[in-house]
């Protein structure tokens, strides 16, 4: 019950995020069509999913926190595209990486935790999903999806957008035109969605990433991410001249709203992954201690049996 409540919950917020978008961004409608879409279609997608589930009566493949999960990755990306951020983002560079963050460390995080995919293969029909399960055999997707997917792959991947969009020419390229603006976006949020697949994967898999390479992983990207902020501290002049007329508008200096922006880069975004950092360790000493705990089981089954074999009847003769 509790579950059919989310779901019906899921399909509200769509319809409340579309109808206050309308409201509240009229003058751009193509280019704004072109995000609350899709999010309102995910929203009715995932409802969707749930819904078929416990109409099957599939209820263990889904949870509150995977609902919460999702909705709170949704109305993050509606956050970051559809809200005050984007607007004044164009004006400040530093509330420009607020909407960056959010794209790469906010949202995916948490709409792979909501096991996302899985639930949008419910939503279609029993014949749907087997063809997806026989095309995704046939056409031998799977090796595809395990070589973009494979750690390095995704680290170069995920890393090297970081790194590139944030140089002050792709940066201000972007900036100008809006068709590159929004690659970069979809380059944050693809190679986000990878990454934290990764380190946060939703379900047990065969082939996981050791912990302690995951750890190796997680440390090595924040370091790598944090050289644009430093950078952006300790230049010693303005590296982002395209918001000059933004910050005026403020009443701040571009020397400014850029050392901003590198604390910004360096204390949320260093926070995220700190949090990342604790939550595999985590899960690495829990899986240890199931590990153990098996094992003592084991063994003292193993007593007993040799015990009972002792003590039995045709034994003791």
């Amino acid at each position: 019950m509790r579950l059919t409540a989310f779901a019906l919950l899921l399909l509200v917020l769509a319809g409340q995020t579309a109808e206050a978008h309308a409201l509240a961004a009229p003058d751009n409608s193509g280019s704004d069509a072109a995000i609350i879409i899709p999010l309102a279609i995910a929203f009715f997608w995932y409802a969707a999913g749930v819904w078929r589930a416990l109409a099957e009566r599939k209820a263990d493949t889904i949870s509150i926190s995977r609902l919460l999960a999702f909705a709170g990755g949704m109305t993050t990306l509606v956050i970051a595209l559809q809200s005050p951020i984007d607007t004044i983002s164009e004006d400040l560079f530093s509330v420009h990486m607020i909407q960056h963050l959010l794209l790469m460390l906010a949202a995916p995080p948490l709409l792979v935790w909501s096991d996302c995919p899985m639930i949008f293969l419910r939503a279609l029909p029993r014949s749907a999903r087997k063809a997806v399960a026989r095309l995704w055999a046939g056409a031998g997707l799977g090796h595809i999806y395990q070589f973009l997917m494979h750690p390095l792959a995704v680290w170069l991947a995920f890393s090297g957008a970081f790194v590139f969009w944030h140089a002050p020419g792709p940066y201000q390229w972007a900036l100008h035109d809006n068709r590159v603006h929004i690659l970069e976006h979809l380059s944050f949020f693809i190679t986000s969605l990878a990454f934290w697949f990764i380190v946060l994967p939703p379900r047990e898999r065969r082939h996981h990433l050791a912990h302690g390479a995951t750890l190796l992983l997680v440390v090595s990207t924040a370091v790598l991410s944090g050289l644009p902020g430093a950078l952006m501290i300790f230049a010693p002049r303005p590296l982002y001249p395209a918001h000059a007329d933004g910050v005026a508008k403020w009443g701040l200096t571009l020397m400014q709203d850029q050392e901003l922006a590198g604390l910004i880069m360096w204390i949320p975004a260093g926070g995220a992954y700190i949090l990342a950092v604790i939550l595999v360790f985590l899960r690495w000493l829990r899986e240890a201690e199931l590990r153990v705990t098996k094992a003592a089981r084991s063994a003292a089954s193993m007593t007993s049996g040799d015990a009972r074999h002792i003590a039995s009847p045709s034994t003791l003769k």
